[in-house]
Order: C-alpha cells, then sequence, then structure tokens
C-alpha cells in the first residue's frame, strides 16, 4: 500500500511566521474597526483643512494596511507565488475598505460613501505601486 507523501521540509512554516506575518496587519484593522466606530472624529474649523486631514487619513491608514498586509503574504509564500504578492494584499484591503464603509453606516452620526472607499484604495494603490517599482 503507498504512503501518502511527506510535505517537503522547507513547505511547513513554524508558528512565529505567520504570526510576526498575519499579527501586525491583524492589529492595524482592529485599529481601523475602533476608529471607524467613533461616532465623531475631531475635526478642524477650516473645512478644507479638515477635508484634507481626513483623506489623508484614509490613504495613510490603508497604504499602511495593504503595507503590513503584503509583508504577511510575503513572509508565507514562496518566490513562485509571486502573483499572489501581487494580487493577495490588494484584493484584501479593498474588501476590509468596503466592509469598513459598510460598518460605518450602523454608527450613529457617520456614514459610508464610496468617496471613501476611492480614497482607501488610492492609499493601497500608491504603496502597490512603490512594492513592484512603478513609482
Amino acid at each position: 500500500m503507498p504512503t501518502a507523501p511527506t510535505p517537503h521540509p522547507q513547505t511547513r512554516l513554524p508558528w512565529t511566521t505567520w504570526l510576526s506575518g498575519w499579527l501586525p496587519p491583524a492589529l492595524w484593522a482592529v485599529a481601523i474597526f475602533v476608529l471607524s466606530a467613533q461616532q465623531t472624529l475631531p475635526g478642524l474649523e477650516a473645512t478644507a483643512l479638515d477635508f484634507l486631514l481626513k483623506k489623508g487619513a484614509h490613504i495613510t491608514v490603508y497604504a499602511g494596511l495593504y503595507f503590513l498586509l503584503y509583508r504577511g503574504v510575503a513572509m508565507v509564500t514562496t518566490a513562485r507565488h509571486e502573483r499572489r504578492r501581487l494580487w493577495v494584499p490588494l484584493v484584501l484591503t479593498l474588501m476590509y475598505a468596503v466592509l469598513d464603509e459598510l460598518h460605518q453606516s450602523f454608527v450613529p452620526g457617520r456614514s459610508a460613501t464610496l468617496v471613501d472607499i476611492g480614497y482607501d484604495t488610492l492609499g493601497a494603490g500608491l504603496v502597490w505601486l512603490k512594492v513592484y517599482d512603478y513609482v
């Protein structure tokens, strides 16, 4: 009777690698969730400056999420899975942006907008372009 093939020793990663790869983006996502659950966010008197700071925060926060997800995927995949490194973090970031806006729609005093998802996508896209040396 044939025996089941044993996995190659290099295909099994230690749990510490998985933890160090996926804990930072998970904690970052929790921080986004907590901020999204706030009924009101601090703002400035100057409307234009307030707009720039809040939209800049969207771009920055989701750029960070994409980078951490990219790092996590890169840590747990091999070089032959380069396409996964390219798309998985981007898809996860965009899915989280949509879910975050949905979450905000249930928070009193907050609203969900497609524009914010666009700014989140811009943040992720900028890091995506930088990671792959397009900018």
